[in-house]
Formats: structure tokens, sequence, C-alpha cells
């Protein structure tokens, strides 16, 4: 028996589960902060109608134990100052719930610009091909500054990494890649690239510019006799360096400083022994 191809919200669903950097939703940011500045505007009240409540009750001789005693407080089936407290611990639970969640909200970073692109294309030929997903505009118009990613697959990656997988694989999808029905989802007509073997190529690369550099400023010392042409030299392909290391490494100020002063000095040293 063949399977049914998912439609709608299900086909949706396969995406985003074959692709965790497709696992795009809506953040409900001024929903949110007007669902807690609501809570916190209920228990502003709640703790103004309890204060009052222990003032009165205060002045009451039979009421004179409910500071001290959470007995006497909790057995007086008229005590509307328990009455109240209960009304304030259920509002304040919501209300740290939703404050807590709000701070996990806004720790998930907007979804990286090249993934939400191939989102939209995917959304638009399935609005083009079928009667589209509703309510429409969940992602398009002002929604998409209300947009968070559960997944960043480039989070934590240096530049070189992040500019072949932005730049460097749609390049080579629209003219090649788009050719390889191999890559194509059968449920889903969305490409598919494997980002460990683009990472580890990516390394791979940046290995051979590195040694590259490397090798080629020896060449040049050894070529060169003259002094100035080797200072200059020294000069360019330390800035070289520096900037190459830092498009392809995450590294701090600190660890490039080091790099940089051991480049230098392997650098002088070939220019006093060449």
């Amino acid at each position: 028996m063949a399977s049914t191809q998912p439609q709608g919200y299900d086909k949706l669903a396969v995406l985003m589960a074959r692709d965790p950097g497709m696992a795009i939703y809506r953040r409900f940011a001024k929903l949110n902060a007007k669902n807690l500045l609501y809570l916190q505007a209920e228990l502003s009240y709640v703790q103004a109608d309890l204060d009052v409540l222990i003032e009165e009750d205060g002045k009451i001789p039979e009421k004179k134990e409910y500071p001290f005693s959470l007995w006497d407080l909790k057995n007086d089936e008229q005590c509307l100052q328990w009455k109240k407290v209960l009304e304030a611990r259920k509002l304040l639970k919501e209300y740290n719930d939703a404050l807590l969640q709000q701070a996990q909200l806004l720790r998930l970073r907007d979804p990286e610009p090249s993934d939400f692109e191939i989102f939209k294309e995917w959304m638009n030929r399935e609005t083009v091909n079928t009667i589209g997903i509703s309510p429409p505009c969940q992602w398009g118009g002002e929604n998409e500054t209300d947009l968070l990613a559960l997944f960043n697959r480039h989070e934590g990656k240096d530049a070189l990494t992040r500019w072949v997988f932005t730049k460097g694989i749609p390049w080579y999808h629209e003219r090649w890649g788009v050719k390889d029905t191999n890559r194509q989802d059968a449920q889903t007509g969305a490409y598919f690239y494997d980002d460990k073997t683009i990472e580890w190529w990516t390394f791979l690369l940046g290995l051979i510019m590195w040694g590259s550099l490397a090798g080629s400023s020896v060449s040049f010392f050894f070529h060169l006799r003259d002094a100035m042409g080797k200072e200059a030299v020294l000069l360019v392909y330390n800035m070289i360096f520096v900037m190459s290391m830092t498009w392809m490494l995450k590294a701090s100020c600190v660890e490039m400083f080091v790099i940089a002063t051991a480049f230098t000095a392997e650098q002088v040293i070939m220019h006093l022994t060449v």
C-alpha cells in the first residue's frame, strides 16, 4: 500500500523535522509582553487587597494570632485574608512561569537570513501549488520581525564556514545542485545538504589556505635578496595572515595576538637566515 504524501501542516512538520534550521516559529513578543503586563496588574490589585485585609484583621482582637499562626489563619472558614493569599499564590505561579518562559524565548535567536530565505521560497512554492497554510502570512509581512529559530546551524562557527553555508552552497545549488535529484526529498520537495560534510570540506579548505600562505612566504623570502623587499613581504604577509585567521577562526583578540606573534617570529627567523 502506497504511503500518502503529507500535505499542509503535516508536510511543513516533515520539513522542520528533517532540517532543524527550518524550525522557525512565531515569537509572539507583543502578546507575551502584554500577557505578563496583565498578570502583573492582576497581582498588583491582589497585593493591594491583601494589604488592606491584613490591616483590617489586625484591628480585630479575635484575629490577633493571624500574623503568628498559620493554623489560625487557615482554619478560619470566614477568613478573607487566607482566600486572598491562595488567589495570590495561583497568580504568582502563573506569572512566574510566564516570566521564566519569556526569558527563555528572549534568549532564542532570530532565524539565520539564509535559512529563512530558503524557508520562504519553500512556503511560496507550497502556496502556489496548493491552497496554502491557514492562517496566511504567519511568517510574512510584519511578522518577519517576530520570528525565532529553535536551531542555529551557524552558531559557534567561524566566518569562513558561515560564508560557505550562506553564500557558497546557495551559489553551488543554483548552478549545479538543483539538477541533482538525489538530494531532493520525495515528501517535501526540498534539497538537503549534509552539514557535517560541508564543515569537513571547509576545514580542509582552511588548512590548504594556511599551508599555502606559509609556504609562499618561504618562497618569497628565498627569492628576494633586497632587505627592504623582505621587510615589505614580512609586513604584507603578517597583515594577510591576521586577516585570514580572523576570517577562518573563531578566536579572541588575545589568541589572535599570540598566533600573529608566533608567525611574525617565524618570519623574522627566515629574514635573518635566508
